[in-house]
């Protein structure tokens, strides 16, 4: 089967559910440009890819699709459980691992270059941005 970039997108335009949370954040994080003053390019770059291979090629895969439908299948509540389970452990592992801020900042800039490009091609792939929710 030959993949194209637009199996990367799901069949739907995005919403502005998606959208308005990552531009607000995006304004919050350009309003502080502290976080540019020690910035490791190296460490964006780990986070640009690795978020946009999870954000397109794996998501396409298999593995992304059954885990994809997981997601949805566990419900709003479900899907609220795991966010704060995986932000508990990430914390967790933050507070007994010492990584230098510099490296976190770095890597969330990337995800977020990531994320936005993401969106970008996304809304450009659909045409338009549909209601605040997925149909």
């Amino acid at each position: 089967m030959v993949r194209t970039v637009s199996d990367w997108f799901p069949d739907r335009p995005p919403t502005w559910g998606e959208i308005l949370p990552t531009t607000l954040i995006s304004f919050s994080l350009a309003a502080d440009p502290s976080v540019f003053d020690t910035i490791s390019w190296a460490w964006v770059a780990v986070g640009f890819v690795l978020t946009g291979i999870g954000l397109g090629p794996a998501r396409a895969t298999a593995l992304g699709k059954r885990f994809g439908q997981w997601f949805r299948d566990i419900g709003v509540t479900g899907r609220i459980s795991a966010i704060i389970l995986f932000f508990v452990v990430a914390w967790g592992t933050l507070l007994t691992v010492e990584i230098p801020i510099a490296v976190i900042d770095s890597f969330v800039v990337g995800m977020w270059a990531a994320l936005i490009l993401y969106f970008l091609a996304h809304i450009a792939h659909a045409g338009e941005i549909s209601g605040w929710r997925a149909r």
